[in-house]
């Protein structure tokens, strides 16, 4: 855990060191002035989070399977959670000495660097995301708890090759059992995307938001 500075983001990275031997926890590298709102606590069962309009697929005669698999005008590299009214950039998340980090832009995500790739044919694509930072309104990630299964989420490539994935499950574990060593199976297993941030009550005294949200999606 590193001493934070004044302009780090509230959501902080995830240590990598020992992954598949004891698992992997998640450091906080920063604090707001006054107690955080829940940027993105996960809603009690059968509670309804805000659900914004996203951009709708354009028809132009396709069969409605069809347009449920694809976003005409979404950017390669990038994902867009309708449900959410969110687009965002994929970029790449680092890991330095064991601790992944990911992009302190707020329209932006990360692949984590052991992730399949965008365009395999199977294994895990896992994304992380920041929460907030002091003082701003939630990233791109920072209502990830209030998604609902059934939800449509669409990644693309580099190409603009698009996947379009439905949500399976949406849950929440607290930062000290640790995080969740299925979300980080890259390659390997069945096709799957995980995205993961923050969530929970921010707890001034631990600098940390108490638990981390998992949504795990399968093509749909």
């Amino acid at each position: 855990m590193r001493r934070p500075a004044a302009a780090l983001p509230v959501l902080g990275a995830l240590t990598l060191a020992g992954l598949m031997v004891v698992g992997i926890v998640l450091a906080i590298l920063g604090w707001p002035t006054r107690p955080a709102p829940m940027a993105a606590p996960l809603p009690e069962a059968g509670a309804g989070g805000p659900r914004l309009p996203g951009p709708p697929p354009e028809s132009d005669g396709a069969s409605t399977a069809e347009i449920a698999r694809r976003q005409p005008d979404l950017p390669a590299s990038s994902v867009r959670i309708p449900a959410l009214g969110i687009t965002a950039r994929i970029g790449r998340a680092t890991e330095d000495n064991g601790v992944l980090t990911p992009p302190r832009t707020p329209t932006e995500v990360g692949l984590w660097p052991g992730s399949a790739a965008l365009d395999a044919g199977s294994g895990e694509v896992t994304l992380v995301g920041h929460v907030n930072w002091r003082g701003m309104p939630p990233f791109a990630f920072g209502r990830l708890a209030y998604l609902h299964t059934g939800d449509l989420v669409y990644t693309s490539d580099a190409r603009g090759t698009q996947t379009a994935w439905r949500v399976q499950r949406v849950f929440a574990r607290a930062k000290a059992g640790g995080v969740d060593p299925a979300a980080f199976a890259g390659s390997r297993g069945p096709r799957q995307l995980i995205m993961i941030t923050c969530g929970g009550p921010f707890d001034i005294r631990a600098r940390s938001y108490s638990d981390n949200v998992y949504v795990r999606a399968v093509p749909a």
